[in-house]
């Protein structure tokens, strides 16, 4: 069996096929990595509800015996990541965890492997290739769904810029379980914050969110989406999932998404989308793989620290693969920025739109009004439709 991990070659995406959009507001899955289409589920991901199994395996290097007990760098990770999904998901997606309660030794040192955040295909191949030759004998791989090989954090060459999701181009058998992708995780001792969380969102086909700037560029990474959805940053203050992303993973039903379509003028009413409950996204079509997204934020649950409260939009394309714009946050307050020592980006802080504000996209064919804030935590929104030729209006009111 091993004789084939020498060949092993890394995907660069999944394979996907664009379909045309099954109800007005369905942007269509295209064939981008990670795309943010909504109207077909991702073939060979893994589904993020109910009771899914993770495995935990951790690697050490000869040169450098570990000075952590795997339970103690398994506790840097869980429960914090199973907490984050019960509660994102609104109980519906149990993310369970098994350790493998001892140390794997590698063949090699770390410093070997040459481990980078743009690491070279042969030499993470060379990596995945060892971990999983010296695991399997000790190691039951059967029946899990995420498998996660963590590095020794203290020993010479890991780099935690090098935490990652690999897809592989082929899945590998262990156990008779077909592995299609692995987490690679080199996280110091302790890790950032929600590190875990972020990159076990990939292996259920969330994209990153951050702009990655140019070699030798200075500009900011967390200029798209800023504190919001933990896919953009895992430092944000508002790491919650967007509703898009709860909509893409099942966990909202179908009557808690409201598809703004014609013109006029309706009303809703929001529920944030760290409550369970009640109408969570509004989706105005934009084009053929571009949508409006409208959802309501508070300051609990995983938001707990948020900057601001209020009515959030966000623009969709389905057509940008990850890491390239898939979703742009709309800023309410161009103006102005908000928590500058605790934002990852606070130009985006108080993006969203409070009671009596309102935004219009470019040309005035859609304008958002936050007209109330309800007793019961719920957000009152009205939505106006008009034909093309308006005021151009695309700022706050």
């Amino acid at each position: 069996m091993f004789g084939a991990l020498v060949a092993w070659t890394l995907a660069t995406g999944p394979s996907a096929h664009a379909a045309p959009a099954s109800a007005a507001c369905l942007l269509p899955r295209t064939p981008v990595h990670h795309s943010e289409g909504v109207d077909s589920a991702p073939g060979g991901y893994a589904k993020a509800l109910g009771d899914v199994k993770a495995l935990m395996v951790f690697l050490s290097f000869p040169d450098s015996p570990p000075s952590l007990t795997t339970q103690e760098v398994a506790a840097d990770h869980y429960p914090a990541t199973s907490y984050f999904y019960d509660q994102a998901s609104y109980g519906q997606f149990r993310l369970h965890l098994h350790t493998v309660d001892r140390w794997v030794a590698m063949p090699r040192s770390a410093t070997a492997y040459a481990i980078s955040r743009d690491w070279r295909a042969a030499d993470r191949t060379a990596y995945l290739r060892d971990a999983l030759t010296a695991a399997d004998p000790v190691v039951d791989f059967s029946g899990y769904d995420v498998v996660y090989l963590v590095a020794d954090p203290d020993a010479p060459g890991v780099d935690s810029d090098a935490t990652k999701v690999v897809n592989l181009a082929a899945p590998v058998t262990l156990d008779g379980n077909p592995l299609a992708r692995l987490v690679t995780v080199f996280e110091r001792h302790p890790p950032d914050r929600n590190v875990l969380a972020h990159e076990t969102g990939h292996v259920f086909d969330l994209p990153d969110l951050y702009y990655r700037p140019p070699a030798g560029s200075n500009a900011d990474w967390d200029t798209h989406v800023g504190d919001w959805d933990l896919m953009g940053s895992q430092f944000g203050l508002a790491p919650e999932p967007f509703a898009w992303h709860k909509w893409k993973l099942g966990w909202l039903r179908p009557g808690q998404v409201g598809c703004v379509t014609g013109t006029g003028t309706t009303y809703y009413d929001l529920s944030p989308d760290e409550t369970p409950g009640g109408t969570k996204l509004l989706v105005v079509r934009t084009g053929a793989d571009t949508a409006l997204a409208i959802e309501a934020r508070s300051a609990v649950g995983n938001d707990r620290s948020a900057c601001r409260p209020g009515v959030l939009l966000y623009r969709v394309r389905s057509d940008r693969e990850s890491g390239d714009g898939p979703v742009d946050v709309v800023d309410g307050h161009p103006g102005t920025s908000a928590c500058a020592a605790t934002s990852v980006f606070p130009p985006l802080a108080d993006a969203p739109l409070g009671v009596g504000e309102s935004w219009a996209l470019p040309g005035g064919t859609t304008r958002v009004t936050v007209t109330g804030h309800e007793a019961d935590g719920d957000w009152a929104v009205k939505v106006t439709e008009s034909a093309p030729g308006g005021d151009g209006a695309g700022r706050p009111g």
